[in-house]
């Protein structure tokens, strides 16, 4: 009963304070005021009001009119859509003539969509009149700013535009990077807006390309390029982003749509010969860069690129020409070291001016992981040190930054083998051969590690499917020899060597000999096995080998080092072989 009464006192006081406002406008004001107390019932408990009686009120959303509200959504969602084909078509509608039939906002638009258009896309052109307009609003103001490489935080970020424009400065070839973080919350807000946006996934692409994530900046700049397949500029980003992440077909098919409507362009033809390097397609990667070259003849980087295509095409003459023009210029190039230390050690077979050069490059790029993997080559190749460190070391450093480089990993696993290694080559091994895109030859090392242990069972599975994929291929014919060996399969063994003799390459025919030699039963037939095997490849140094443990084993020390010289001419850097060399020179007393 006192909760009823309450609740009617206060019913009727609310109504008087109600009335009490109303009529305020035309009531004087009391010169005193008047002291208003509520009304008050004996016995009467605090009100206190359960949760049931208590309500939300809803609040209505705080929102911020654009500016450009009393334009056509229509034309708001071309602007917003940011291609070459949706800006001008924005443009078109909003054109008037003269400058009397505009509105401001519709002035200030059109100029703001012509700049958009030909700041975040060069190769277009605006050929219409623009109405005078003050510059000095958010819009406008943004891209002023960022064409003087400025990120413009104070545009509000009360719409897409104003989101979306500042990070115009990420077109900038030079940017602070205290701006990203700002334009990756506006620009993630703006896709928020509109997801499909051209132009804001382009310039998100940008700006994570500028801070090295490569592969996301890629699926960005993809929905860009759905959104406008004609734009070259976003094509020119497609092709380099796929090339460097490492698809060469998606980065050439690019570049032969657009060199249709763009055949000078340099950009294009630049990564169109790089992709088309990758994808071994050889003459038209000679074709593209020579285009470039002939275009843009005093960058020298053309010249590298033409040399570097000559060196695959084993056209070495051109390629060391080419190499002399560059370094009249310049010739602590990272690339012109690499590919005159390459030059060197493939044409001119000179290990040893090879290393030189390389030296030089380690001294000039001492982390560089392609520096560091020549230098592992040409060390590994030479049986020596380079720059004070061995293959494995080498190879090892780069491992240090990129665990699963395939070529640092094969060069490693290759160290281990020279050395004896086996178990840790087996490891290394292991995880190389378990990758989808290891190389073949990795496969066949394993089998060879695999005999080595007494793996026998897992060498012979191996080899048995890579002759199986294979059986012309004399590489898969070698590995499954000498599986079939390891195993004791000594009759299948014979039997396959003399149906492979007839009609084998020399080098094939060494092998075969060689082979066949490690079943004969007798040492007549051993010593005409290897005689027959050098007189197929003199340089076969498993022969060569075997023929200096016959002799040394027969105390023969004269012939045994006749055989082991040779194998030390072609390994004159191999400590090893040049002390057991070294004791046979004590035995002969010399």
């Amino acid at each position: 009963m006192i909760c009823v009464k309450r609740k009617v006192a206060e019913f009727f006081f609310s109504l008087a304070l109600c009335i009490g406002v109303l009529s305020c406008a035309s009531t004087p004001k009391p010169s005193a005021p008047v002291e208003e107390t509520e009304p008050v019932f004996e016995d009467e408990e605090p009100y206190v009001p359960s949760a049931e009686e208590t309500v939300s009120i809803p609040i209505p959303k705080q929102t911020s009119r654009s500016y450009f509200s009393t334009i056509s959504s229509s034309i708001m969602t071309q602007v917003e859509t940011g291609s070459p084909s949706s800006l001008k078509q924005a443009a078109l509608a909003l054109r008037k003539t003269g400058n009397e039939g505009y509105e401001e906002n519709e002035k200030v638009l059109l100029v703001t969509v012509s700049e958009m258009l030909t700041f975040a896309y060069p190769s277009q052109n605006v050929n219409w009149e623009l109405p005078s307009v003050d510059r000095s609003n958010s819009y406008i103001g943004a891209l002023d700013s960022a064409r003087n490489s400025i990120y413009d935080s104070s545009t509000g970020n009360t719409d897409f535009l104003t989101l979306v424009l500042p990070s115009f400065v990420l077109l900038k070839e030079s940017v602070s990077s205290n701006y990203y973080d700002m334009a990756e919350s506006a620009l993630t807000q703006a896709l928020q807006k509109r997801k499909d946006s051209v132009i804001a996934n382009y310039l998100m692409g940008l700006l994570q390309e500028k801070k090295g994530s490569e592969s996301l900046a890629l699926t960005y700049i993809k929905t860009a390029y759905n959104g406008a397949k004609d734009c070259v500029e976003i094509a020119r980003k497609l092709a380099d982003l796929s090339y460097r992440t490492g698809d060469y077909a998606q980065s050439y098919a690019t570049v032969q749509t657009f060199l249709k409507t763009y055949p000078t362009d340099n950009a294009l033809l630049s990564v169109g010969a790089k992709a088309a390097y990758a994808l071994g397609k050889l003459d038209e990667a000679e074709e593209l860069a020579l285009k470039a070259n002939q275009i843009e003849g005093d960058n020298l980087d053309y010249v590298l690129l033409r040399a570097q295509i000559l060196m695959k095409k084993g056209d070495y003459i051109k390629a060391s020409s080419l190499l002399d023009v560059y370094s009249r210029t310049n010739r602590t190039s990272r690339d012109y070291l690499l590919l005159r230390s390459q030059l060197q050690l493939e044409w001119n077979k000179s290990a040893t001016n090879a290393a030189e050069t390389i030296s030089q490059a380690l001294a000039l790029y001492p982390s560089d992981s392609d520096v560091l993997l020549r230098a592992a080559e040409i060390a590994s190749a030479s049986n020596s040190s380079v720059g004070g460190k061995t293959a494995l070391q080498l190879a090892n450093a780069v491992l240090e930054k990129q665990s699963e480089n395939l070529t640092a990993l094969s060069i490693s696993i290759t160290e281990q083998v020279k050395a004896g290694l086996w178990s840790s080559a087996y490891s290394l091994s292991s995880r190389l051969i378990a990758k989808s895109d290891a190389p073949v030859s990795a496969s066949h090392t394993h089998v060879e590690i695999c005999i080595s242990l007494g793996r026998t069972e897992e060498a012979w599975n191996l080899a048995s499917r890579l002759y199986e994929q294979n059986k012309s291929d004399e590489t898969c014919q070698q590995t499954y020899i000498k599986a079939l060996i390891a195993t004791g399969r000594n009759e299948q063994t014979s039997r396959l060597i003399d149906s492979l003799l007839n009609g084998a390459s020399a080098r094939m025919k060494s092998f075969l000999y060689y082979q066949r030699s490690r079943l004969d039963a007798t040492e007549e037939a051993v010593l005409a096995d290897l005689r027959s095997s050098l007189t197929a490849n003199p340089r076969n140094e498993d022969a060569l080998y075997r023929l200096y443990e016959l002799y040394y084993q027969k105390s023969d020390w004269r012939r045994a080092q006749y055989y082991l010289k040779q194998v030390v001419a072609l390994n004159p850097n191999d400590a090893r072989l040049l002390r057991l060399n070294a004791e046979l020179d004590t035995l002969l007393g010399r």
